[in-house]
């Protein structure tokens, strides 16, 4: 992560022209880096402007007198009272005794967590800084051992909260968020041990893909507590709700929007396996087999009818966008001739043709660990093959297009 240089080796197709044919960039070049740059500084100017209005609430989030927490504030504010303190609210109400009881339970595990997540996603801010990677790579590099430590932390904090509140189905937002916020945890787990491993082996650009991915993963408690105030305004309905559909919402889109600014930015090798015809037909057959599978145990209404319409628009027009994007880019890739990202744009679509594959799982960890009631099964299984495959698709992707078996030294400086 201390350079955008890729190490890996080109394999089979060239790397795309970058100069004309007196050895300078083309104007039309210079116009596109030009946008690039302005889009990056706005979307660095977002993330800052997201952070810095997340951080306080979340490390103040023990150290302030509750109810009246510097983040109830802020939703009483921009929201309304009733959905800061009210009814479904995470405070004492109808839903049970609160969730902040749950937490004050968990405080051991969970002030580390607050605190370590806040400090993870202001030095995530420097991190991804090409500038400050170039110019100050030691700090760099230090700053990456904390960013790292404090993922381990969040990882370990978050499985103790929920071992102790899985049993008792005391996770806000009920069973289904419980699954989420599992598989965020691992999630944030194996792209850390995959990014240090890449690094390790000096693939420094493999390393890169990796945290941006880890990065995006720790945006998921700011990026939920915007959702709540957008859908707290717009949709009306409870804190309990909202949160629940902002994690379905958000849980695609944090792994998706790193795979579109890494492949518009960063190009990998070729890798005629993940191309290749045979392994497109044996994901689809998998993935046809576990439709056949699970069709007749997802079969009631019933276990569709949490919120029908709800279900409807938080998951089909983002999955619909991601298969399209995806069938799209790839044919557009295969045209021109550009193989790399051929490779890239076919293994993400392979990851959501495997869906229904990983949908068999989670349907068992959701009826037999997670103890998710009938009415949202469809949804969660929906959902958590969905995710696990887009996930799967990029961790395949990267892997597959590494240098880690090429015997690099084994360094923590990078290049």
């Amino acid at each position: 992560m201390s350079t955008t240089k890729l190490l890996a080796q080109v394999a089979e197709s060239p790397p795309t022209p970058l100069h004309g044919q007196n050895g300078k960039k083309s104007v039309a070049k210079k116009q596109n880096e030009g946008t690039g740059a302005i889009n990056d500084r706005i979307l660095l100017g977002s993330l800052a402007l997201l952070v810095l209005w997340y951080a306080p609430m979340s490390f103040t989030y023990f150290l302030s007198e509750m109810p009246s927490s510097v983040g109830d504030k802020m939703l009483h504010a921009l929201v309304s009272r009733e959905f800061a303190y009210g009814n479904g609210s995470g405070h004492p109400d109808d839903y049970g005794p609160g969730q902040y009881f749950v937490l004050l339970r968990n405080i051991t595990s969970m002030l580390p967590h607050t605190i370590s997540g806040t400090v993870a996603i202001i030095t995530g801010l420097l991190q991804f800084n090409k500038t400050f990677q170039f110019k100050y790579p030691i700090v760099h590099r230090s700053l990456g051992r904390v960013y790292g430590l404090c993922a381990l932390i969040i990882s370990a904090s978050s499985a103790s909260f929920l071992i102790d509140t899985i049993p008792t189905r005391e996770v806000f937002s009920g069973e289904s968020f419980a699954m989420i916020l599992s598989m965020l945890s691992l999630g944030v787990l194996v792209t850390m041990a995959l990014a240090v491993y890449a690094v390790w082996n000096g693939d420094v650009g493999s390393h890169r893909e990796f945290m941006m991915l880890n990065y995006s993963l720790m945006l998921s408690a700011p990026f939920l507590r915007l959702c709540w105030v957008v859908l707290g305004r717009l949709w009306g309905e409870t804190k309990w709700t909202v949160n629940l559909y902002s994690a379905v919402f958000a849980g695609p889109f944090l792994v998706a929007a790193p795979i579109f600014y890494l492949r518009r930015r960063q190009s990998r090798p070729v890798n005629e396996t993940l191309t290749s015809s045979r392994l497109r037909l044996i994901i689809a057959a998998s993935s046809l087999l576990s439709l056949a599978f699970l069709g007749p145990k997802l079969s009631s209404f019933d276990q569709w009818s949490h919120r029908p319409k709800a279900d409807f628009w938080f998951t089909v027009p983002q999955w619909g966008f991601h298969a399209i994007s995806f069938t799209l880019l790839a044919q557009a890739a295969k045209r021109r001739g550009d193989m790399r990202a051929y490779t890239a744009w076919a293994t993400y679509q392979n990851g959501l043709i495997s869906g229904p594959f990983f949908a068999v799982p989670t349907y068992y960890l959701c009826r037999h660990v997670f103890l998710c009631p009938e009415g949202i099964m469809g949804l969660c299984t929906f959902f958590g093959g969905w995710l696990m495959g887009l996930f799967s698709s990029h961790i395949v992707y990267v892997t597959a297009t590494s240098t880690f078996a090429k015997g690099h030294k084994h360094s923590l400086k990078g290049e």
